[in-house]
C-alpha cells in the first residue's frame, strides 16, 4: 500500500518540506524494531478499540 503513495506523490513523498520524511522514518522504525507480536497487538487495539499504541520498552 505504501508504494501507491510513492506512485501518486513521486519523489516529494520523502520531502522534508511536507514532513513526510519524518513519517517514513517513524513508520520504518516501527516496522523494523518492534517484535511482530507487539505490532499485531498494537494494530489490533487501534483497529478494534481505537486505542493508540502506548509507549513501552519496545517503542
Amino acid at each position: 500500500m505504501t508504494n501507491c503513495i510513492f506512485e501518486a506523490m513521486g519523489a516529494r513523498a520523502t520531502s522534508a518540506q511536507y514532513g513526510f520524511d519524518r513519517y517514513w522514518r517513524n513508520l520504518r522504525t516501527f516496522t523494523l524494531h518492534d517484535p511482530v507480536d507487539y505490532k499485531v497487538r498494537d494494530l489490533g487495539n487501534w483497529a478494534l478499540n481505537n486505542e493508540s499504541p502506548k509507549p513501552s520498552f519496545y517503542s
